[in-house]
């Protein structure tokens, strides 16, 4: 993978949140509970407080743009309703490149910030 096409895929908070759950999670994760921790960092609250419909937009936006992305470039690989990182040197090479940015990933957990603290 180039580069330029590393910090394409990462040019989105949404995948940067996602990759960085599954690897902190080192295992595959269900779709409604990624959708859900997606969810959470990205509106900066913890995942309780959110609202069903957070969570079904998150689950809209990884299942309509960022699973295929990501499956079509073989980072990530899906069965039934569970979502896991490849042992691929695509996978290496992109979260190389997430290593590089400043804040990686983008939205810090929802422990570490409160909602409306920018």
């Amino acid at each position: 993978m180039k580069e330029t096409e590393a910090f394409r895929v990462l040019g989105s908070a949404d995948r940067q949140i996602l990759l960085h759950e599954l690897v902190r999670a080192d295992e595959g994760m269900a779709e409604e509970e990624l959708a859900r921790r997606v969810a959470a960092r990205r509106h900066r609250t913890s995942p309780d407080s959110l609202g069903e419909e957070d969570i079904e937009r998150a689950h809209i936006r990884l299942a309509h743009f960022h699973f295929p992305l990501l499956r079509d470039l073989r980072i990530i690989e899906q069965n039934e309703d569970e979502v896991c990182l490849t042992e691929s040197e695509r996978r290496d090479q992109l979260l190389e490149a997430a290593a590089e940015l400043d804040e990686w990933p983008y939205a810090l957990p929802y422990s570490s910030r409160p909602r409306g603290s920018e």
